[in-house]
């Protein structure tokens, strides 16, 4: 079908000149809106990959992937439910913790936060290792210390050093004056930063201070946390006995992840469409190619081209702006992802500190290319597919009649 005939007469036409260019130029345009449609649609697709990768690490590397409560959020020797883990190839580590709600107060403000007491003992928490090795001493051996996220001291004006009172409702006691929480001043021994919400949220103490605090008895905690090696694989955890539940990260912060994901997938529909518009170009252009070639077609039918060859020709046009603007859109995507920050700097656009202060993320992934380019080439293949029925449906008699 393809044959050096049919190949030469469809590049022919694709590079039309002279007066009757007005299609060809319409092609073009349309050559140069895929070309940027498809590059457009790389580089935001690997800048959102890189975003969600990028709150992927930060955010689930320092939050527990899955908690194992009691039903009210209490457990007698949590360490003991570790072994109904030990053999799913999923739990990497599991450390008992406690949990409230809590409010802290500093010097002249008073904020809520979470409190967390933790067993510094485990060496998987990716918050506790991020701290410096002076903050991790003092908070080890100092008593009633705390580590707070850096947007909570920000708010509350305090620095490492300085006393702050947290106050939680959870281990009040009645008294003859009414219930009075429980109450403790604590030493700042340092802050933590992970460049998403938590630093705004979440105190750390250690488990025995806080269990203290809320009035736990020896051995007792609000329950056990989970690292997973791969953070989405929850459905393989193993069915938990009566009276304990699990509560996952997707039930915290899930929204967050389906608002990303949202975005990213909307983005690409809005990209999506310039390609869809440049192949209806397409589409248009060849209409009209065909019409204005009505004649010559005919001729071509009366030395013998047969439909099927005369069809192959307008394919081959057609494809050729689809099949050129999806190459070069796809090089010069590629080309952008890899050059991204020297381009910004060159224009003189600043994204680092949406980025959280480091380069503004790239993530490509194979998979999602190969779709895109295949995708945008069988979009352009179907755009050519009408016009080139069409004129193969041409009748030679009726286009020469007033030849």
């Amino acid at each position: 079908m393809f044959q050096p005939l049919t190949l030469m007469l469809g590049l022919r036409y694709a590079g039309a000149r002279g007066r009757r260019s007005f299609a060809s130029f319409v092609s073009g345009f349309s050559t140069i809106g895929i070309l940027l449609g498809v590059a457009a649609l790389i580089l935001v697709s690997a800048v959102m990959n890189g975003f969600e990768q990028q709150l992927k690490d930060r955010l689930l590397g320092v939050i527990p992937h899955a908690l194992v409560t009691g039903d009210q959020r209490r457990l007698a020797e949590p360490s003991q439910y570790a072994a109904l883990f030990d053999n799913t190839g999923v739990v990497k580590a599991a450390a008992p913790f406690i949990s409230a709600e809590a409010m802290v107060q500093g010097p002249g403000h008073l904020t809520g936060v979470e409190l967390y007491g933790l067993d510094l003992a485990n060496d998987q928490d990716r918050l506790l290792q991020s701290l410096d090795a002076r903050t991790r001493e003092y908070f080890q051996y100092l008593p009633y210390g705390l580590v707070m996220g850096a947007g909570v001291a920000r708010s509350l004006g305090v620095e490492p050093g300085d006393q702050v009172r947290v106050t939680v409702t959870e281990g009040s006691r009645f008294t003859p004056l009414g219930r009075v929480p429980s109450q403790r001043l604590f030493t700042l021994v340092g802050t933590f930063s992970t460049g998403n919400d938590v630093d705004n949220q979440v105190v750390l103490t250690r488990l025995e201070d806080a269990a203290r605090l809320l009035r736990y008895r020896e051995g007792e905690a609000s329950g056990l946390r989970l690292w997973l090696n791969d953070p989405f694989e929850l459905e393989r955890l193993p069915a938990l006995p009566a009276g304990l539940r699990l509560e996952s990260w997707q039930q915290s912060r899930g929204e967050l992840f389906q608002a990303v994901a949202m975005e990213k997938r909307l983005m690409s529909l809005m990209l999506a469409l310039i390609i869809l518009v440049a192949a209806f170009n397409i589409l248009s252009a060849m209409v009209m190619v065909v019409t204005d070639k009505e004649a010559e077609i005919a001729m071509l039918q009366t030395l013998g081209l047969n439909r099927e060859r005369v069809m192959a020709v307008f394919m081959i046009q057609g494809g050729f702006s689809g099949v050129l603007g999806s190459l070069l859109g796809f090089a010069l995507g590629l080309l952008l992802c890899l050059n991204l920050d020297g381009v910004l700097d060159i224009l003189g656009i600043n994204f680092y500190s949406a980025a959280g202060g480091s380069q503004l993320p790239v993530l490509l992934l194979p998979g999602q290319l190969i779709l895109i380019l295949f995708s945008t080439l069988l979009l352009c293949v179907l755009a050519s597919l009408y016009p080139a029925w069409r004129a193969s449906r041409v009748h030679p008699a009726e286009a020469l009649r007033y030849e």
